[in-house]
């Protein structure tokens, strides 16, 4: 009875530092609040289930994303079958909904949209949850200067994509007059 409650105090200790980040995590993987709740205990299902393979400290933190992220990547293979079955059912596909937004945050929204699911992947880990490139490689099983490399890489295509999408302001800056040239036409 001793070694389940040391589990279980280990357990609720790992949910509670790391529930909110997997859940962001989950939320923005699904877009769905449902789906991600679903995802988030999951997640924590098999983080009980294998508590013994969950490493402790910090290495715990990549060990339940990379958890995550499969559990997402599940979700996502059922979620297309599900929309597969269903256009075929209905003969039209389904349409996304969009909220109103702030023109720079659909900006934002569809340069990311544009982006391959691997850099948008990558962006949120590192920009939104804050993850090292240690802790991303862990996640992503590879090594951490690959993950930079990658990051630096879907930095610049956000980039060039949130460009594209944003109206061309005048960037030039004006060549300073010469006083001796001044009332001189060129």
């Amino acid at each position: 009875m001793a070694d389940l409650d040391v589990a279980r105090e280990r357990f609720e200790a790992l949910f509670r530092e790391h529930v909110a980040g997997v859940a962001s995590y989950c939320r923005w993987c699904l877009r769905s609040r449902g789906d991600a709740e679903d995802a988030v205990a999951e997640v924590f299902l098999v983080a009980w289930r294998r508590l013994d393979d969950v490493p402790a400290g910090e290495a715990s933190r990549p060990w339940l994303y990379a958890t995550a992220r499969r559990v997402v990547a599940n979700a996502a293979r059922a979620d297309a079958r599900r929309r597969k079955l269903n256009e075929k059912l209905n003969g039209q596909p389904v349409g996304i909904e969009q909220s109103e937004e702030e023109p720079v945050a659909g900006q934002v929204h569809e340069a990311l949209a544009a982006l391959a699911p691997r850099d948008r992947e990558l962006l949120f880990l590192a920009e939104c949850e804050g993850l090292t490139g240690t802790e991303i490689g862990t996640i992503m099983q590879c090594p951490p200067v690959t993950v930079r490399v990658r990051l630096h890489r879907a930095k610049q295509r956000f980039r060039a994509a949130l460009d594209a999408r944003t109206p061309a302001t005048d960037t030039t800056v004006p060549r300073p007059v010469s006083p001796r040239l001044k009332g001189v036409e060129p």
